[in-house]
């Protein structure tokens, strides 16, 4: 099969789709909990629960959409169809968060949120799924998946930082005391700014030609998903992801509290997640060549100590620390989270191969769907926590001298994030997926499809195959010659 040149050009139009799968998910961490609690005024617990009551829908859309995407079947590609079918309904979606809607009773203002935000996970995950699913199927090249991934990630971390900053810039100098309307102003430029960039998506990427797919008879998509964990390398890479990712999104949540309350300076909020971010890109092209060089899991590993190191320094701020200490602290937590957020989706290509060495099927979609699920859950069960969180320890807005609170904010943004990135080291320490080791399950892989004997295979490719995949050898790539 001849597989085409992904060129730069093609690097770049792929990262774009990172601006709506990286950018979206910062503005609502950052921003969403502060814009129903200080804004619409819903009381912390019933703002938590919005994001929470989406994810029992998300529990079927998302692997749902894995095994759409896997098996659809258009000439526009059955990935890539659905970056157009998108581009409307993901400005529109966004947009509608931003809208404040006081009914009322509280419970009918919950009620309009918690639409709001299925609408737009619902939208997210039918763009996102299979975008993420299209990395391992544009090259099988090990380096070139990670370049495809850091790029993304470069794309996904600039969007973060025009994320972080711009929509409280929006609402704060542009509409300065009518918050409602800045926040409103903000949902549609930024709803634009997620949207239009899929075009650009569509136009230079593609799909490598598969025989896999249009099985609507085949395995339920509940059961392709569950099937997912029966893979070793899959179950640790989840264990990593989820640590970090719940971390940073407790950093990102608790963020605006513990400078607006805490350290008592509210407008160093774009300054200081400017530099993190910055800082954060700005090392990513050297994550990815310790990666290709040392593997995937020992980058990964090393990222997380230098974040966990700024957590720990964080308990030496005070409200009398110099801006220029604050700021510098951030960059060097961007420093190491630049790493937890780029691994986990690098090591997906990976996964991808070997499932299909368990399965004998490219299900790059179900994947996909699942690290989108786990990611949505993820956040939600965050953003819920911290709303009960904040509702527990008698957290009141806009007032300054909260002595009880102040304090469970400080001992929280060190302590909670630096459990999640001690239990993700722990998870990378165990992964074993390297350059040598995806050199001989992609040859492996390559033999199997063009139709080699399973009792040919090299003693110690047996061994990589069995210690990936956490099963007996016999029992792999099910339409292999045994004979």
């Amino acid at each position: 099969m001849e597989i085409r040149q992904v060129k730069r050009r093609n690097l770049l139009a792929y990262g774009f789709g990172e601006f709506y799968g990286g950018g979206s998910f910062v503005v609502i961490s950052l921003l969403f909990m502060f814009f129903l609690t200080d804004v619409v005024k819903l009381s912390p617990a019933l703002a938590g629960l919005v994001v929470l009551v989406g994810k029992f829908w998300d529990a079927i859309s998302d692997p749902l959409m894995g095994y759409i995407s896997d098996n659809m079947r258009t000439r526009f590609g059955r990935r890539r169809i659905f970056f157009l079918i998108g581009i409307i309904p993901v400005a529109v979606t966004f947009t509608i968060l931003w809208i404040s809607m006081q009914f009322p009773s509280d419970y009918a203002t919950f009620a309009y949120y918690s639409i709001s935000y299925v609408l737009f996970s619902t939208i997210f995950t039918m763009v996102m799924i299979p975008y993420r699913a299209l990395n391992a199927e544009m090259t099988y090249d090990y380096a070139v998946r990670t370049r495809l991934t850091g790029v993304k990630m470069i794309f996904s971390q600039v969007s973060s930082l025009i994320c972080a900053t711009v929509p409280k810039l929006i609402v704060d100098r542009l509409y300065p005391g009518d918050p409602e309307k800045g926040f409103m102003v903000m949902g549609i430029i930024f709803g634009l700014f997620f949207a239009l960039p899929w075009i650009i998506v569509y136009v230079g990427t593609w799909e490598i030609a598969t025989t896999d797919g249009g099985d609507w008879a085949g395995i339920n998509f509940l059961k392709g998903f569950i099937s997912l964990f029966k893979n070793r390398s899959y179950r640790i890479q989840m264990g990593l992801y989820i640590s970090a990712y719940s971390a940073l999104d407790l950093l990102m949540a608790m963020f605006i509290y513990y400078l607006t309350y805490y350290i008592l300076r509210p407008e160093i909020y774009s300054l200081c997640l400017g530099a993190m971010f910055v800082t954060s890109i700005s090392v990513m092209a050297a994550y990815v060549y310790l990666a290709n060089k040392r593997g995937k899991g020992f980058a990964f590993i090393v990222g997380l100590v230098i974040w966990g190191t700024g957590m720990l320094l964080s308990l030496l701020l005070s409200s009398s620390t110099p801006t220029w200490m604050i700021v510098a602290l951030t960059m060097l937590i961007g420093l190491g989270l630049s790493s937890g957020v780029l691994m986990p989706w690098a090591m997906l290509p990976s996964i991808i191969d070997v499932d299909e060495l368990i399965t004998g099927k490219q299900r790059a979609g179900i994947c996909s769907g699942a690290m989108t699920l786990l990611r949505k859950i993820v956040q939600s069960f965050v953003l819920f926590l911290f709303g009960v969180l904040l509702e527990l320890i008698g957290y009141v807005p806009s007032v300054p001298q909260q002595p009880h609170t102040l304090f469970w904010i400080k001992v929280t943004f060190f302590l909670a994030p630096s459990i999640l990135i001690i239990l993700g080291i722990l998870f990378a320490s165990r992964f074993g997926i390297t350059p040598k080791t995806h050199a001989l399950l992609k040859d492996e892989l390559e033999r199997l499809r063009s139709g080699g004997r399973k009792d040919e295979v090299e003693p110690a490719t047996k061994i990589v195959c069995e210690t990936l995949s956490g099963l007996p050898y016999e029992k792999l790539f099910p339409r292999g010659k045994k004979e």
